[in-house]
């Protein structure tokens, strides 16, 4: 009996260890974000270049920027992913990788409007700085 418990332990450890990975893609995307300041004492906006990077975690349907920052994801299908973190809200068509994000906030009458767009490519890992490297070390799947 204690030879068939054992090899049962085994049958059951070994499937575990040939099932997939869970599912995951990365998203490397280039951007151009545009600030905008409305201010009593005056208007501002600045434009800049950004990178963005996530990580899909489609099995779970689960989104995170690459140093592993989750999002609120409110649709993740096919064809879109809609998320949110910090108020800023992000989508992206899936089938052209056109991205697209806004956010707006008012505080002490100073209202501040972030919009930003570009496009998204399918990337074998994720894009990190030097520091979130660091910090990330072992972390990352």
């Amino acid at each position: 009996m204690r030879r068939v418990t054992g090899r049962t332990i085994l049958m059951i450890v070994l499937t575990a260890l040939a099932q997939p990975a869970l599912a995951r893609s990365y998203l490397n995307c280039s951007t151009r974000k545009v600030v905008m300041i409305d201010a009593p004492i005056g208007d501002t906006s600045s434009t800049r270049e950004e990178e963005v990077a996530f990580v899909i975690y489609e099995a779970t349907k689960t989104l995170t920027f690459s140093d592993n920052r989750p999002l609120t994801v409110t649709r993740l299908d096919k064809y879109w992913i809609s998320a949110n973190r910090d108020g800023i809200f992000h989508e992206l068509d899936r089938r052209n990788g056109t991205l697209s994000y806004a956010s707006s906030i008012t505080k002490d009458g100073v209202t501040t409007t972030i919009v930003g767009s570009g496009r998204c490519e399918v990337a074998p890992a994720p894009i990190l700085s030097k520091r979130n490297a660091c910090s990330l070390k072992g972390r990352l799947p």
